[in-house]
């Protein structure tokens, strides 16, 4: 009862840290009125975002932020639909090889880039190869890795012309894989395979920082960049399906407070936001305003495995099972999101049956305080006696500083360990992460199409470098079972793989799986149309508003 008591008063103080701190810098941001009236008659949706994406080139994104935006600004070889679904985007058609491996992809008829210009296959056999060439280190490579040689090029042990895409013609795109891909169609919605315009690109003037350089295919074009205030999107006039666009303008404003965002939708100058605060989602609850998602994704934590003390997977283990998910997440996050006690989410179907593959592998954590201390002293570390004070980075917005608290409170509390906070804003956060100067950070994945290896793949050995920095046999089993199931034709196989897998991953406990993802929006009732995919992006170019 008394630990109850404890825990209730930090989490209380948590909250109350939420509420108060709105900085001066926040207040400083541009705010919806700050972005200039747009003529009478047109439809403009006003949308805040809390932070600025961190790239708008296709080919170097592999973060939420950033493929939100993209996602209509571009259009690959298929897109998602008004359902959710898959449908065409570039592709008219494409057949299949018996053998499963090689795509012969038909563009449409008259392609266009926003500035007019003629958007060709060849631009496609451009953008993949450019994203995968080691000197341009993108982060979203390993997306192409299912193309043959991929990986191989993007290693530098093979050449350009090794690579398996190739325009066969103006309209004719050839892509042959390393291994049958049920899901490939699914990937061609991702960014990195976006196509981009190579004169564009390679021009002198770098051509993602304003709209008069911006060149894109989707169904938006950039109109204006204004940094730190608002990213000014308009109808493309050249897209594929404008016909279908019913927005002439999407003014994306940002505003990193979700009681500013709250205060700018109640007041009418904002349409939409995804920033839902513990008020908001409490004022709007059970109205048509609040809007929530199941995503197929998992927010977790990185440990940086490399350093000396979380090397051991006992202590990853006692940090993660001494944590109690529940009360945490009900306590700071007004979306309510389902607790994860694995990784991979629900939403993805268990190898070719009806079950969801969450149902049928079941939870892979048991929290268990006692069993955490024991699992420290095991390590050498009783009641956290001699244990170093750990750096846990974090974005700098409130919802993870929130968490983030409660988590160094739970630690200290039940394992007498010491957590040092330190928060980054989003562009620079990703490179401490990368750069490996942490003990602890924040991380996330929300999948791109309904297969576990979505999620599973992100522990692989091609993408661990500078994440959780896992190593060693049983991370080498585990790279093994999903580079197996990439080459498997067999589903029940494939699954069954998956489960070993992730059985080996919740063993050794490289990361801390805290939520599975949802999102939610405020949604003025004037707003129809706009969704939020399963992947979590959300599109405008299906959406409309009352003029």
């Amino acid at each position: 009862m008394k630990k109850r008591r404890v825990m209730s008063l930090l989490l209380c103080a948590a909250m109350m840290a939420s509420t108060l701190s709105v900085s001066a810098a926040e207040s400083a941001k541009v705010q919806p009125n700050d972005v200039e009236e747009t003529k009478e008659g047109e439809k403009v949706l006003k949308y805040a975002i809390t932070a600025e994406p961190e790239t708008l080139d296709p080919g170097l994104n592999n973060y939420m932020a950033s493929s939100s935006v993209i996602q209509n600004l571009f259009m690959g070889l298929y897109q998602v639909g008004p359902d959710g679904s898959l449908i065409n985007g570039c592709a008219d058609s494409y057949t299949l090889s018996e053998d499963g491996l090689t795509y012969t992809f038909t563009l449409k008829e008259d392609l266009k880039w926003s500035d007019g210009s003629a958007l060709t296959a060849g631009d496609f056999e451009y953008a993949w190869k450019r994203a995968l060439a080691p000197e341009t280190a993108s982060p979203g490579a390993w997306y192409l890795f299912y193309v043959k040689n991929g990986e191989a090029y993007n290693s530098g042990e093979a050449e350009a012309d090794e690579v398996g895409v190739k325009a066969l013609d103006d309209k004719t795109l050839e892509v042959t894989l390393e291994n049958p891909t049920a899901y490939f169609l699914d990937l061609t919605a991702v960014t990195v395979f976006f196509p981009v315009k190579k004169d564009i690109v390679e021009a002198e003037t770098p051509w993602t920082k304003s709209g008069d350089t911006y060149v894109c295919n989707g169904a938006f074009k950039i109109q204006e960049i204004n940094p730190q205030e608002s990213y000014i999107l308009a109808k493309n006039e050249n897209y594929e399906y404008v016909d279908d666009v019913h927005l002439d303008e999407v003014d994306l404003i940002l505003i990193e407070s979700a009681e500013a965002a709250l205060s700018a939708f109640n007041a009418g100058e904002i349409d939409m936001t995804d920033n839902v605060s513990t008020q908001a989602a409490t004022q709007y609850a059970g109205a048509e305003e609040l809007q929530t998602f199941d995503l197929i994704g998992t927010a977790y934590y990185d440990f940086n495995c490399s350093k000396e003390a979380l090397s051991d997977p006992r202590v990853r283990k006692a940090l993660s099972i001494s944590l109690d998910r529940e009360t945490l997440l009900n306590a700071v996050d007004p979306s309510k999101p389902k607790a994860a006690y694995a990784f991979v989410p629900y939403g993805i179907p268990y190898g070719d049956t009806d079950e969801q593959y969450r149902d049928v592998v079941g939870d892979l954590i048991t929290e268990d305080v006692e069993a955490a201390k024991a699992l420290l002293a095991e390590a050498g570390y009783p009641n956290g006696e001699g244990f170093p004070t750990l750096t846990f980075i974090t974005q700098n917005n409130q919802l993870r500083k929130d968490i983030a608290q409660v988590m160094q409170a739970m630690w200290k509390q039940n394992l007498g360990i010491n957590v040092e906070i330190v928060t980054y804003e989003s562009k620079v956060y990703w490179d401490e992460q990368t750069a490996g100067n942490f003990d602890i950070c924040y991380d996330g994945w929300t999948g791109d199409y309904p297969d576990p290896s979505t999620n599973l793949e992100c522990f692989i050995a091609a993408r661990n470098y500078d994440q959780c920095r896992w190593s060693g046999e049983l991370a080498d089993q585990y790279n093994d079972l999903m580079m197996e199931n990439r080459s498997l034709k067999d589903n029940a196989q494939r699954a069954e793989n998956f489960a070993t897998g992730e059985k080996i991953l919740m063993d050794e406990m490289p990361i801390i799986p805290l939520s599975y993802r949802n999102s939610q929006l405020l949604v003025s009732t004037k707003v129809t149309g706009v969704i939020k995919s399963y992947i979590g992006h959300t599109l405008f170019k299906f959406g409309d508003i009352e003029a």
